[in-house]
């Protein structure tokens, strides 16, 4: 199993105030205690959804399994040689060049100039670019320099991609085309996917498991492997299901 595992994490921050101190006072300091013996499980080749109350640990969580952080006590497992790449509301993009060389550049080593554009038709083409190739990033729209910012994760071959509200700055239009791509990429090249949502529709539309992060990093998990897609979130078992992941989020 190459599943994805956090057992006991834990993960404070301490910061020094900002008062103003004289005679070499030592400034004092605060700690917040983000997460708390977290246990959770990640399938692998599915897409998992947190969600959960602003400052619950969403994105501290996300940072950990990037690396970009690390827990001050527990374990993270995650399978020797596995990469991840981040896909956030402002995606990384490069701004001299076309959306076919952008893609392009993130194809990774080990490939001729040649190798990575053909690779880069690919991606390009998943995501609805391929009309667009030869602009540059500051000719795109937002959700255009969105599809590059997924195209270019995808490029990277990564086999964990960690999405932090990806699709928040877009209008309802372009986050609905931008979910059917996503679902249909995972459907042609199953990565392991960390997506964090405020929306609760775009989590069951998307999901193959829901996790509801509480303010004292208690978990509540729902398994949706079963429902298959395209999914409607008015039908009785969805909207049932909307409504106690609503009632979790209060907690």
């Amino acid at each position: 199993m190459n599943d994805i595992f956090l057992r006991h994490v834990c993960k404070s921050y301490t910061t020094q105030s900002t008062d103003i101190m004289i005679d070499h006072a030592q400034r004092p300091t605060r700690t917040r205690q983000v997460l708390r013996d977290v246990n959770v499980t990640f399938p692998l080749g599915k897409l998992t959804v947190l969600v959960g109350r602003s400052g619950c640990g969403k994105s501290t969580l996300l940072r950990l399994l990037a690396g970009q952080d690390r827990p001050d006590s527990g374990e993270i497992e995650i399978p020797e040689g596995w990469h991840s790449a981040v896909l956030s509301p402002d995606s990384y993009v490069i701004t001299w060049t076309s959306v076919l060389r952008n893609v392009a550049m993130a194809c990774g080593v080990g490939r001729t100039p040649e190798e990575r554009l053909r690779l880069s038709e690919d991606f390009v083409e998943m995501v609805g670019l391929t009309a667009y190739a030869d602009l540059t990033p500051a000719e795109l729209s937002t959700g255009m320099k969105q599809r590059l910012g997924l195209a270019r994760v995808l490029a990277s071959q990564a086999e964990l991609l960690l999405m932090d509200e990806p699709f928040a700055a877009l209008d309802f239009l372009t986050r609905a085309e931008l979910q059917t791509q996503l679902l249909d990429v995972q459907k042609r090249m199953p990565r392991t996917i960390v997506l964090v949502t405020h929306q609760l529709d775009e989590a069951i539309l998307l999901a193959q498991k829901i996790v509801v992060m509480h303010s004292d990093s208690s978990l509540w998990e729902c398994d949706l492997a079963d429902c298959p897609y395209p999914r409607n979130v008015d039908e009785p078992r969805l909207r049932a299901l909307k409504q106690r992941i609503t009632e979790e989020c209060r907690k």
